[in-house]
């Protein structure tokens, strides 16, 4: 219960902390803005400062707001505004982290100033050091000020200009909202990692990895990640979006996976989950390969349907009576809520730059405590749950005692007969019933011995089903065990003298001992048992099915003190040359 209300707290300071920093920026921004007016113009072609400069013919449009926003496009795009000159210092500020290329043309009555920017620069290149993108504006300046944007991802311009003082206010401000909320992830990834640790469940594992890449997704969103952790990496600057998002849905996956067991309610939804996980590795696999433009469009629609997936599979189990699902469900459909208000925000809808800059932070800082929340619940409970269980042992441990030793004195009666019955089994082969190599080896020693004193024949078969290899590889080892079974069945019904003895040798090899059996009669009997077993059709469950064998013949001679070896070679060596010769034949010594 402690750590209930220690979680929820956090979600409630968290909330608090964050609201009341980025509304009080949010409420300084606005005032200290100053008022400005701005012009566009779309170019399919790179266009020069001379091309928007000097031409008459170009035909600027007005913005109805200096938050610009164009959506995704390969077009330059150039803005226009004019600077009157102030008695302070001030800063032109563009609010969006993600533009490829911003080049900024500051035309002055004497003199140019470029600034050549983007997240395509390295960092350190940047007038002022910044997340986002400024320039600096000194007291006593004016003249007019061109922009070009060029970006494989949205294209937002937000503008602004106010006092030095105020904007660096502003950015304290926003980066103390910012430090509480990876604060928070951070807290949360290294929390649940101890409690992987320490339990060895698998869900606090990847919940922690969770929080690292959704924090990793975050970070590449606001270019904190390019301005704190890689300001020397272009590529990760380029490819942290899609490849943090795509790892970030694929613990997402594995994780709800694993905390809701949705394996023991729905498998169809289980093996969703699977499917989600392989296509994030797959849109992790295009984001470190393909340009960002399609990587992070592979993104948007793998995202889009794997969060409604995330919600359906909560909602269901929510349904079920799952406890653990209704917070996930919550915590989820908190996320979503978020991105749309976000989304919103950014098509202008809803005009708040409180919604558009931190509907994300806030939605998904609930998300996650939320998350850690059901985690320490379902934790908590499966230990509660062990603990009565072990308690429940306990009270029937003594009870059970008395009943294993009376069961005991049953079981010491009943040991003679298993020892006879497992001493008969260690002779049998469990696939087809006969007897086993080990068997085999004995007895032919026995029965060799047995035909050197009493000086009678002794026959051996060897034998082998063709091209077993292929009926395997063609129709499974399952068809393959059903045919072994029912050749079995011929060889023990071929074989009815009650010397007879029928052994599988190994594999699709078998082996029959013939006592009192001449050359001529063991061959005789081999190619009778060829035809039957060529004419015998095995049922299987792929049908019935034809085989042919290949058999070896040999016999004892043991005027010659042929040894038990010499007489498996020699059978041996006949079923290779009937296989070599054709195979589907009888072949002696």
């Amino acid at each position: 219960m402690k750590r209930w209300v220690y979680l929820l707290t956090s979600a409630i300071l968290l909330t608090l902390l964050v609201g009341w920093y980025t509304a009080n920026a949010n409420t300084d921004l606005s005032n200290s803005e100053e008022p400005i007016e701005l012009w566009y113009l779309k170019s399919e072609t790179p266009l020069s400062l001379s091309d928007v400069y000097e031409n008459d013919n170009v035909q600027w449009q007005r913005l109805d707001s200096a938050r610009a926003s164009f959506g995704y496009t390969r077009d330059e795009y150039w803005l226009r505004l004019f600077i009157d000159a102030k008695d302070y210092d001030r800063v032109l500020h563009v609010g969006y982290p993600l533009i490829d290329e911003l080049d900024i043309y500051w035309v002055q009555p004497e003199t140019i100033k470029t600034y050549e920017m983007g997240d395509r620069q390295p960092y350190y290149e940047r007038p002022i050091l910044t997340s986002e993108f400024s320039v600096p504006l000194p007291a006593g300046e004016s003249g007019t000020l061109y922009m070009s944007a060029r970006t494989e991802s949205s294209m937002r311009l937000p503008v602004s200009i106010r006092s030095e003082q105020r904007f660096f206010d502003a950015q304290m401000q926003k980066r103390l909202a910012e430090g509480i909320y990876f604060g928070v992830l951070l807290c949360m990834a290294v929390y649940n990692l101890f409690g992987f640790v320490a339990s060895r469940e698998p869900e606090f594992g990847l919940y922690s990895l969770y929080t690292l890449f959704f924090g990793g997704l975050m970070l590449s969103l606001d270019g904190l990640g390019f301005r704190y952790l890689w300001p020397d990496s272009l590529f990760l600057q380029d490819k942290g979006i899609p490849i943090f998002g795509s790892l970030t849905f694929l613990t997402a996956a594995l994780f709800a996976y694993q905390l809701l067991r949705l394996k023991e309610y729905r498998t169809t939804l289980a093996r969703g989950l699977f499917v989600m996980a392989g296509l994030s590795v797959l849109t992790f696999l295009v984001a470190i390969f393909a340009s960002y433009r399609v990587s992070i469009h592979v993104l948007l629609v793998m995202a889009a349907p794997g969060c409604l997936f995330l919600l359906i599979v909560g909602a269901y189990l929510w349904r079920k009576g799952l406890v653990y699902a209704r917070m996930f469900t919550i915590a989820w459909g908190t996320l979503l809520l978020s991105v749309m208000a976000n989304s919103l925000g950014y098509l202008g809808v809803i005009d708040s730059m409180f919604i558009q800059r931190h509907a994300i932070m806030l939605g998904s800082g609930i998300e996650i405590l939320l998350l850690s929340w059901v985690l320490a619940v379902r934790y908590n409970e499966q230990r509660r749950e062990k603990l009565e269980a072990q308690e429940r042992y306990n009270e029937e441990l003594e009870g059970r005692v008395e009943e294993r030793t009376f069961e005991l004195q049953i079981a010491l009666r009943e040991l003679q007969d298993v020892n006879t019955e497992l001493e008969k089994r260690n002779f049998e082969d469990s696939l087809t019933g006969l007897y086993n190599r080990r068997y085999f080896t004995q007895q032919l020693e026995k029965e060799y011995r047995r035909a050197f004193r009493n000086q009678r024949p002794l026959s051996l078969l060897m034998v082998d089903i063709d091209h077993f290899k292929k009926v395997n590889d063609t129709h499974g080892h399952f068809i393959g065990d059903q045919i072994l079974q029912g050749l079995a069945s011929v060889l023990k019904q071929s074989a009815k003298r009650p010397g007879d003895i029928v052994c599988r040798y190994g594999g699709e090899e078998f082996a029959i001992i013939l006592a009192d059996s001449l050359q001529e009669q063991a061959e005789a009997f081999a190619e009778s048992l060829v035809k039957r077993v060529r004419k015998t059709r095995f049922a299987t469950d792929s049908g019935a099915r034809n085989i042919t064998i290949s058999v070896g013949v040999a016999e004892l001679d043991s005027a010659a003190g042929q040894s038990t070896e010499r007489l498996f070679k020699a059978a041996d060596e006949a079923l290779y040359r009937a296989k070599r010769e054709g195979r589907d034949q009888v072949v002696t010594v």
